[in-house]
């Protein structure tokens, strides 16, 4: 390493030396060094961490929004939902979108409907649209006011993205999800503790809101 003269007396020291040898006066060029030595390691992350970011195209991004509930009983303001849900969807090809309607039944009611379920995912049974509006509408079914937790599987990457607690019906959206070709979705409630088993999957369909009307178990 170079050597510098002191300032103070002239005599030779290190670049690096606290202070001079030969007088003890402090070596202000130390400081200098250090202040650009840090500059450029915090440059040398930020250009770690971005190129990490560039490679990996970084988190998908996901956003969830709750949908308004109606007090009349024909369930009007939930078709409308599914059908705003399909436009966005159709109009935002790279992203998944998803409608989350989570719903009780009576536990006598449990067989009939896992009979005609589309899917039986951990815990819940998810029915089709129609079953679902009928359940409503006599009064078979009832939107369920618990919280619950929402997760998507890419099938491809085997990433899980789960949204926060949630409660009611919901909107939620993976953006920028071009990647992801296949997926499965499961439910967790507060009352679950252990690691709930994934469904059936679903072949993703670019430009389609996925409905998922989810009987939620006791």
């Amino acid at each position: 390493m170079k050597s510098i003269r002191c300032g103070h007396c002239g005599a030779p020291i290190a670049r690096l030396a606290a202070a001079c040898g030969h007088c003890g006066a402090p070596n202000p060029a130390r400081r200098r060094a250090l202040v650009v030595g840090a500059a450029l390691s915090a440059l040398l992350v930020v250009a770690v961490v971005t190129g990490m970011v560039l490679l990996t195209g970084g988190p998908a991004e996901r956003r969830g929004a709750a949908v308004t509930q109606s007090p009349d009983g024909d369930y009007g303001w939930l078709e409308a939902a599914m059908k705003q849900c399909d436009a966005e969807a159709a109009q935002g090809p790279k992203a998944v979108h998803y409608l989350v309607t989570p719903l009780i039944d009576e536990p006598r009611d449990d067989t009939g409907w896992r009979r005609i379920s589309i899917n039986d995912i951990g815990n819940a049974i998810l029915i089709n649209s129609e079953d679902m509006l009928a359940g409503l509408r006599r009064k078979a079914l009832r939107i369920s006011p618990n919280e619950y937790v929402f997760s998507v599987r890419n099938e491809k990457s085997r990433d899980i993205l789960t949204w926060k607690p949630s409660s009611g019906v919901r909107k939620f959206v993976i953006n920028d999800a071009e990647d992801i070709t296949q997926f499965k979705v499961q439910f967790q409630s507060s009352d679950v503790a252990r690691a709930i088993n994934w469904g059936a999957t679903f072949e993703r369909q670019p430009g389609n809101c996925y409905w998922v009307n989810a009987i939620l178990r006791h």
